[in-house]
């Protein structure tokens, strides 16, 4: 398969608790808004050019940034990964995570009319990207992570899955039931934790080999606690009932640092 190693950047954060109130004759404050799941999440391929460095990336990514927040593009999250694994098809992924397909239009045309030449121009020397490697996938949320990581940075590992014959949606979703209630009985007896996972949907075919059915995408505030997790995965029943649905690769595992949240 094409490495398409993806990671989905957005953190699905639980509503916040309103703050009671002294004064009787107050209004009860109005339920906290479920979290917005995204209509899709992008992932845009970049290589490294000869001038490459980290500082370069940094600086680029909080031009970028700015430059997001001042469009207006109704972007939710945006994030640049590192893979922990060589590739032939990019150094990293920039990526952005869009509440609708027709924000994520309009800001790729305004971005193609007013802002893409000067970018090129400030990059050429650190990173090229092409449009024609940029893959969208349609997200659908686990279990709602019981410690939201707010670090800003983080680890994903992703695994693309096709369904066997005979299998389908409904069985996968039986085996996320199954996944919640691991989560569940680990995080009672070892503390709560910020994994999380998404299922995702590719909005895209390939042109030359068959697209999966699925990406399974994990998602870690840090090595210990994706280890810890593992182990106990592994060591569970469970496991075993992750290879009776689908056949998926091997774990692509991903360093994140998010680069644009719109309320930074």
């Amino acid at each position: 398969m094409k490495n398409i190693f993806l990671l989905v950047a957005v953190a699905l954060l639980t509503a916040c608790g309103s703050e009671t109130t002294d004064n009787p004759s107050a209004a009860a404050p109005a339920p906290a808004a479920a979290p917005q799941i995204p209509a899709m999440v992008e992932f845009v391929w970049h290589s490294k050019a000869e001038g490459f460095t980290d500082e370069d990336l940094w600086s680029h990514a909080a031009y970028w940034s700015n430059l997001a927040g001042e469009a207006d593009w109704g972007l939710m999250r945006a994030a640049v990964m590192t893979p922990r694994f060589e590739s032939e098809d990019f150094d990293f992924l920039w990526v952005m995570v869009w509440p609708t397909e027709e924000a994520r239009n309009n800001a790729w045309a305004d971005w193609s009319e007013n802002h893409e030449a000067a970018w090129l121009a400030l990059t050429q020397n650190t990173f090229t990207y092409s449009a024609e490697h940029a893959y969208a996938f349609a997200p659908s949320p686990g279990r709602p992570v019981s410690v939201p990581n707010t670090s800003g940075t983080g680890i994903a590992e992703f695994l693309f899955c096709t369904y066997k014959e005979g299998k389908g949606a409904a069985d996968r979703k039986a085996f996320e039931t199954a996944h919640t209630a691991f989560v569940d009985a680990y995080e009672a007896e070892a503390g709560a934790t910020s994994y999380w996972w998404s299922v995702m949907t590719p909005l895209f075919e390939l042109p030359d080999q068959d697209t999966p059915d699925y990406m399974w995408a994990n998602f870690w505030p840090n090595d210990t606690e994706l280890e810890a997790v593992w182990a106990a995965f592994n060591q569970s029943a469970h496991a075993a009932e992750s290879e009776q649905d689908a056949t998926c690769t091997d774990p692509a595992i991903f360093d994140s640092v998010m680069i644009y949240r719109p309320e930074a």
